[in-house]
């Protein structure tokens, strides 16, 4: 995947780990999480950046704290639920969709347990922890050579340089992306692929598996 498809994916998912264009959508009988393929219109990016940051101060903080430098660069400060919250009613405000607060709150939490999960059963079950050298490495190669208006964009609705967007508020979405780059070879040994089963489908179905694991002692 080139530098530019992968900012263009993380754009479009924001905390959503499955390739593609995806949204959590509330069903209209019940408030259950369920898939589907939308499109993005960028060109209203600003304006809904602008208007969830109008509605959620917390997340205008710590942007504040991320401009200052105050903020560390570290993994485990960069996943909160507020941020994977901030990134869901975005994506609502370009699709025009709506959730309660429950449901957001509720979505945004277990999306982020997911993230702090993953490194954790990588961790205890495979000796696999990713470094923080690591993931700046990460970014250095996949993520800060891209200078597209998308992102240059995205940027400048949060008020931050390319380096912060990049390095400070999504290190959590690329913390989780250089997880997977070592921890998908065994995933693939551990989960066979099926027979008749194209090889997209089965990278985002192991993805899925793994992301969906709980850690050995909470079951």
């Amino acid at each position: 995947m080139t530098a530019y498809n992968r900012f263009t994916l993380t754009m479009i998912c924001f905390s959503v780990l499955i390739a593609g264009t995806l949204l959590i959508k509330q069903t209209a009988s019940s408030e259950q999480a369920k898939i589907e393929f939308v499109g993005i219109d960028y060109a209203e990016m600003n304006k809904a950046v602008e208007l969830v940051l109008l509605d959620m101060p917390e997340i205008a903080e710590e942007l504040k704290e991320i401009r200052s430098g105050v903020h560390p660069r570290t993994i485990d400060r960069s996943f909160s639920n507020k941020k994977t919250k901030f990134r869901i009613r975005i994506k609502n405000n370009l699709t025009q969709k709506e959730h309660s607060s429950a449901f957001l709150r509720g979505i945004a939490e277990k999306q982020t347990s997911r993230y702090k999960v993953a490194l954790e059963i990588a961790e205890s079950e495979y000796g696999i922890r990713v470094t923080e050298e690591e993931v700046d490495t990460y970014i250095k190669q996949n993520v800060a050579t891209v200078w597209n208006m998308d992102k240059r964009k995205y940027a400048k609705a949060l008020d931050l340089t390319l380096n912060e967007l990049d390095y400070a508020f999504d290190r959590d979405v690329y913390a989780i992306d250089a997880l997977w780059q070592k921890i998908q070879p065994i995933v693939m040994e551990e989960i066979p692929r099926q027979r008749g089963e194209g090889a997209e489908a089965y990278r985002v179905r192991i993805k899925e598996e793994y992301f969906s694991r709980e850690v050995e002692s909470e079951k």
